[in-house]
């Protein structure tokens, strides 16, 4: 879903609830699980996979807008959209994607110079999908990926990766069992079995961190009651 702004045209960036609605209770969860990520861990947590139980869960929501609140705690953070299919990121920050990830791995562009930075975030770059292939599994080489952890972790203190739906793309599972842990995203009212034959089948190679409830409704001020317990998005 997108909002119709003042100026009359529908942008992606409407979902970016914290740097278009800073007080709202929303930017307050994404704060909430800011800190239950990466100061009340109990390992330290570097690299971060984020996907959703399911498409149009959330996921890509929930991932651009903690990058922008990780900038509060002064961290250098690069965003990565690993959804070679249908991305989603360079919409949400108005960026090109005429170079990305699929650049990189392909060895046709340097990571830093695809790397965009993000207008008001000095702290915030983003990596876009980049231009679609054929077969986006075959990009994802073991060596390849060791390259781009280690020049990524020699330049950014937090690295977070959009994973689409491990339900309907197989190499999301394999970039989740890479990453130091993995949040997954899950809209309100999902079947709870559905859930955890996910985790048992799908991501039983991940180290599975934690869950974001999406979608909740707001009557009866019910965000403020469990904001610490369930984060709140448009749908992806």
């Amino acid at each position: 879903m997108q909002v119709q702004l003042k100026d009359g045209v529908r942008r992606e960036h409407s979902k970016l609830f914290t740097t278009y609605g800073e007080t709202s209770a929303f930017a307050e969860a994404y704060r909430v699980l800011r800190i239950n990520l990466f100061q009340n861990n109990g390992q330290p947590l570097w690299s971060l996979g984020i996907t959703g139980a399911g498409p149009g869960h959330g996921s890509s929501t929930t991932a651009a807008n903690l990058g922008l609140i990780m900038g509060e705690v002064k961290t250098r953070v690069a965003l990565v959209d690993c959804d070679f299919l249908k991305p989603t990121l360079h919409r949400f920050f108005e960026i090109p994607n005429t170079v990305g990830f699929s650049s990189v791995l392909q060895e046709e562009a340097d990571l830093e110079g695809a790397l965009q930075p993000v207008a008001g975030q000095p702290l915030l770059r983003v990596l876009p999908a980049g231009p679609s292939v054929r077969n986006p599994a075959a990009l994802l080489q073991p060596a390849t990926l060791e390259t781009f952890f280690k020049r990524m972790r020699a330049s950014v203190d937090v690295l977070i990766l959009d994973l689409p739906s491990v339900r309907v793309v197989s190499y999301s599972a394999f970039l989740a069992s890479l990453v130091d842990g993995l949040l997954l995203v899950v809209r309100s009212g999902t079947a709870a079995v559905g859930v955890d034959r996910l985790m048992q089948r799908q991501l039983k190679a991940a180290r599975v961190i934690g869950a974001v409830l999406n979608n909740v409704s707001t009557d009866g001020g019910e965000v403020a009651s469990y904001r610490a317990y369930a984060l709140y998005n448009k749908r992806r």
